[in-house]
């Protein structure tokens, strides 16, 4: 557990940890492959009592251990007493595929320098909820192992295909499936302007760093620039707030 609350640790093990009662029971229903559970002693004789049970089920390891010590281990700033530790990697662009029987396109969400793990997490549980097959957080993005990451997903990383990528392999994967691109900034149009055209069915859509925005080479990459109208005045949107609200306008307009 130590060992896992370094980057490269979790990197080198395939390792992912996930803290909460309810995450933990998530990891589980998804099938995700859970080596063993840890637990306080207190969460273990309270709420967390089944997931001992079910691990035991289930043949997964249920270490159970003073509070002080489950404290030590986790990451949160006021634990619950029950987190997992799962096995769990990216996806390559090239093992990323639609599920089958999607109707409705290839859609995919790509993170480009998005540096908070929360808004990360929720950008992935955002994407699987509103019918992207595939999330691909591109270098400078936060670690998509990260527990703060894991925590954000409320479950989603079980379920959908995440990818690790630099900018190059990105733009010559999306080139070679013919995704079509669209940039979220400032200034671009509105995706629902009156006359435009409606969202290809294969759309990759970008959101960028919170401060910067996109990166600069998008400029080289054939795309349309979409922004968000915002009559309050405000000067910008929450990165995870952002990507909700254009892969919500994508799925509408699809059907």
């Amino acid at each position: 557990m130590r060992d896992l609350q370094r980057r490269k640790a979790r990197e080198r093990r395939g390792l992912v940890v996930a803290e909460g009662r309810r995450l933990v029971e998530d990891a589980l229903g998804a099938g995700a492959r859970v080596e063993a559970v840890l637990l306080a002693a207190d969460a273990a004789r309270g709420k967390a009592a089944p997931l001992v049970e079910e691990a035991g089920r289930r043949g997964i390891r249920a270490e159970v251990v003073a509070r002080r010590t489950f404290d030590a281990l986790a990451d949160t700033e006021t634990p619950s007493g029950v987190l997992a530790v799962v096995r769990w990697t990216p996806v390559t662009l090239e093992e990323a595929r639609p599920p089958a029987g999607a109707s409705g396109g290839r859609r995919v969400l790509v993170i480009d320098g998005v540096q908070d793990p929360g808004n990360v997490g929720t950008m992935i549980r955002t994407a699987f909820a509103l019918g992207a097959y595939l999330t691909v957080a591109l270098e400078g993005t936060a670690d998509v192992r990260s527990p703060k990451v894991v925590r954000g997903s409320m479950g989603a990383l079980f379920r959908h295909q995440v990818a690790v990528a630099g900018f190059d392999e990105w733009r010559g994967w999306a080139a070679r499936n013919r995704l079509a691109t669209w940039v979220a900034g400032m200034a671009g149009g509105r995706p629902d302007q009156a006359g435009a055209a409606p969202p290809p069915a294969d759309l990759a859509l970008v959101i960028g760093n919170e401060g910067q925005g996109a990166r600069a080479e998008w400029r080289d990459v054939p795309h349309r620039d979409v922004t968000i109208p915002m009559p309050g005045g405000a000067e910008s949107l929450n990165a995870a707030v952002a990507a909700g609200i254009l892969l919500y306008e994508v799925a509408r307009a699809a059907g």
